[in-house]
């Protein structure tokens, strides 16, 4: 008996391990070369546009088994420790501005300067200098910004300013142009590491534009929807600037939904052509440059971007494999093999590429919903509703025959 159970249990596994690919619309083919090396295969803009945009139906399948799979995405990483230190000084500075003396007690590592203010709409620069005595300067940077926009209920801030590597107790910032001793009303330093994410392009972009009051508009169409997108590279000309930006997207290119700020600037020496924001799907993108009483920054193309993903597998075997995507009812898959993977040691992967996106040759569409049976008998719907009201009215004239005579009878008396 129990070799029987055994003996079905087995059998159940095995028929949930088919795949019935009759649900999935298209299909791209690859092949790995070796078995039980880890294989990696860069998701791209064909495989996004044709998935739903969870990629939950996506299925690596080989001689008609459904292959366990991990997908990654090569998110980078922040790491940040922030220290409060002493203001010792705080004075104006004729010709310059404010400046302010900061000093940590001791000496730590730091690279970032943090400051809160209560002024609004303004661009000013800044110099960072260090000192491990506090009577020695040396310049660590001379071109710093930050910087306040404030328009129609929105504000876009940047107060923050980076600078190389330092273990110098002191710090001193001057801020030019500001002229008043509480401008600054609190001042951080950070030690501050990032392990930038893996991106990869999802289109690159001429925009249309239209010039409007104080601002661009700048359209663009990525031509299907569900395509990742969570930063934009801007490609800019002409002479320095300065300017905050809206991003908006759309599914028809009608209906426009805020999702994030930014900031976009060049000087002589730095440059930041770079907007990020959480990730978005749809079709339609828009970007708004404030341009204030500036001429606009002439744009020659956006480059869209996402972070990278790659799904992983574990081949049992050299040779072809299927990948099956479009089916919009799939469920995610649950599999044991990020489990597996995580206990494994690091080891070189073989990167894979697809061949062409085909039509599922076996797909079949599924049936149109079925219609509420009132629907599909609509003359059964329509009669009873006709004796219904001839049966209201047949009761209404019977009572009012009724009363009629009651009237009669009682005048009689």
């Amino acid at each position: 008996m129990r070799k029987l159970v055994l003996s079905l249990l087995a059998l159940a596994l095995l028929a949930r391990a088919d795949f019935s690919p009759a649900r999935w619309a298209l299909c791209r083919a690859l092949s790995a070369g070796q078995a039980q090396q880890v294989c990696a295969l860069t998701l791209d803009r064909t495989v996004y546009a044709g998935a739903r945009a969870d990629l939950a139906d996506l299925r690596l399948v080989r001689n008609g088994q459904e292959i366990p799979y991990v997908l990654e995405a090569l998110t980078g990483s922040v790491e940040q420790s922030e220290l409060r230190p002493d203001i010792l000084d705080r004075s104006v500075v004729p010709d310059a501005g404010l400046e302010l003396t900061l000093d940590l007690g001791s000496t730590a590592k730091h690279n970032r300067l943090r400051i809160a203010t209560a002024e609004t709409n303004f661009r000013t620069r800044v110099r960072l200098e260090t000192s491990a005595d506090g009577r020695s300067w040396a310049v660590a940077r001379a071109d710093g910004y930050v910087f306040d926009f404030s328009q129609g209920g929105r504000s876009v801030s940047v107060l923050t300013v980076d600078y190389p590597l330092s273990t110098r107790r002191y710090v001193r910032a001057t801020f030019f142009g500001w002229m008043r001793t509480g401008a600054v009303t609190g001042a951080w330093l950070a030690y501050y590491r990032e392990r930038p994410s893996v991106w990869q392009t999802i289109a690159r972009i001429a925009p249309a534009r239209r010039e409007e009051q104080r601002s661009s508009l700048l359209v663009l169409d990525l031509g299907a929807a569900r395509l990742p997108q969570s930063r934009l590279r801007v490609e800019t000309g002409g002479p320095p600037f300065h300017r905050a930006c809206d991003i908006e997207f759309s599914a028809d290119g009608q209906d426009w939904r805020y999702v994030a700020g930014g900031v976009l600037y060049r000087y002589r020496d730095e440059e930041t052509s770079l907007l990020e924001f959480p990730e978005q799907h749809e079709r339609y993108l828009r970007l708004r440059i404030f341009n204030g009483d500036d001429r606009p920054v002439p744009v020659r193309s956006v480059v869209v971007e996402a972070v990278e993903r790659r799904l992983k597998f574990l081949p049992d075997a050299a040779g072809g494999y299927t990948l099956y995507y479009g089916n919009p009812e799939a469920k995610p898959p649950a599999y044991d093999l990020g489990s597996i993977l995580a206990r494994r040691a690091p080891a070189p992967e073989i990167q894979l590429a697809a061949g062409p996106e085909e039509p599922n040759p076996v797909y079949r569409p599924p049936p149109p919903p079925r219609q509420p049976w009132s629907e599909r008998h609509p003359e059964l719907l329509y009669g009873t509703l006709a004796a219904a009201v001839l049966g209201m009215g047949y009761i209404t004239v019977r009572f009012l025959i009724g009363a009629r005579e009651a009237g009669r009878n009682a005048g009689s008396r």
